[in-house]
């Protein structure tokens, strides 16, 4: 990759990341109602599910699926289901003061793979990888040096700007401990999870 890419690479993605989306919706409401640290937990999911993404643009995703077959479709439907579980248990909860959160006591493992089931699902994530990713990089010729670069970047740009959201969602906590601004946002990280869930389930 030249100099030129590399720093294309890195614009691009560093403006998608600071898009809002359904990973950073997710990451501000369980930065909020968990803490920073629960984010972070997210954040790395997303960043795995990116590093994913990266190969799977790098070997070929259809060569991955038609190498899992019924397998790949069986995943899929229930990365699907568990995030719609999810949306619906965000949505059914009541919302508390912060001292009392739903999520304390929580598996932290839960947000990392929530972080990265979300990711699997987003279809701005899907689009750049396997769409517009190999016009930065000639994967036929990639060397290993380039993967590495490339997954830095994506580290430094997405977990970045998601880590920073995070931040500023922990920071803002005084404000989300009213509980019509608390049910708000359950709402609205209930419906971003089980919107990705369902098109995880139907898509093709």
């Amino acid at each position: 990759m030249t100099a030129a890419r590399i720093t294309a690479l890195f614009g691009t993605m560093l403006i998608l990341a600071i898009v809002p989306g359904p990973s950073d919706v997710a990451v501000v409401a369980r930065s909020i109602a968990a803490g920073f640290r629960h984010a972070l937990l997210m954040v790395g999911g997303i960043l795995l599910a990116d590093f994913l993404f990266i190969f799977l643009a790098i070997y070929g995703l259809a060569t991955a699926a038609e190498s899992m077959g019924s397998l790949f479709t069986i995943v899929k439907s229930l990365c699907g289901a568990y995030l719609i579980g999810l949306g619906i248990g965000s949505i059914r909860s009541r919302s508390k003061a912060m001292g009392t959160s739903k999520f304390k006591g929580f598996p932290q493992f839960s947000s990392f793979l929530s972080g990265l089931l979300i990711t699997l699902g987003d279809p701005k994530a899907i689009l750049f990888y396997m769409g517009l990713f190999p016009a930065f990089v000639d994967l036929a010729n990639i060397s290993t040096a380039e993967i590495i670069t490339i997954m830095l970047i994506a580290t430094i740009t997405v977990g970045g700007v998601k880590t920073a959201y995070a931040y500023l969602a922990e920071s803002a906590k005084l404000f989300f401990e009213h509980p019509r601004a608390r049910r708000t946002l359950d709402i609205a990280a209930g419906g971003v999870l089980m919107g990705t869930g369902l098109w995880l389930l139907l898509r093709n």
